[in-house]
């Protein structure tokens, strides 16, 4: 594939993921595909087999690129584990439409064998890097773990609720229970934070 081919192939696929989220895995009709992409559907259908393969191949780029961002975290010496709270929680909010797309496709029967193994080598990415920083950071690990727990339960939460402003009130508990951890002391459940 020559490098116009590869722009293209990721100009489509930005396209794609774009599409995909404005209008939800189940209402995004081919047409809206080729049309919202700009670019002919010859040369679409050139790429890709069809709409399921777009689907897979858009969470797979998409996936990547969130995979390519915890490896950019992990490189950098002086990340903190409130640091990578906060570079979690801004990606979340600035990926919003993305992550309820992925998650449809999730839910659907057809696509999760196919795209699961994305997300389970994502999370237990990020779950090594979030042990790296509480060993760094003298925390007990099974502590770093349940943080991991709760900080997916609130992504998927803030995912489907769409509610901003409860996912930001749960990332300050959540703050707030690893502060008590840094700082020695016995962490309280979160409810009382």
């Amino acid at each position: 594939m020559t490098v116009d081919r590869k722009l293209r192939r990721k100009v489509l696929l930005t396209s794609f993921l774009n599409t995909f989220a404005k209008h939800g895995l189940d209402k995004t009709s081919m047409r809206y595909l080729i049309v919202e992409s700009g670019i002919s559907s010859s040369f679409i259908y050139e790429m890709f087999e069809g709409r399921d393969q777009m689907v897979i191949e858009t969470i797979r780029y998409y996936y990547q690129s969130l995979i390519d961002a915890n490896d950019a975290m992990r490189k950098d010496e002086n990340l903190t584990f409130i640091d990578f709270l906060n570079n979690v929680e801004n990606l979340a909010v600035s990926n919003l439409m993305y992550d309820r797309f992925v998650m449809q496709s999730i839910l659907h029967p057809g696509y999760r064998p196919r795209v699961f193994d994305l997300v389970e080598q994502l999370m237990a990415d990020q779950a090594a890097l979030c042990v790296e920083l509480a060993e760094k950071e003298g925390i007990q690990t099974e502590y770093a773990k349940v943080a991991m727990d709760y900080l997916y339960s609130l992504l998927n939460s803030y995912a489907i609720m769409m509610n901003e402003e409860l996912f930001h009130t749960q990332m300050d508990r959540m703050r707030k229970f690893w502060n008590c951890l840094q700082q020695g002391e016995e962490p309280k459940p979160t409810w009382q934070l």
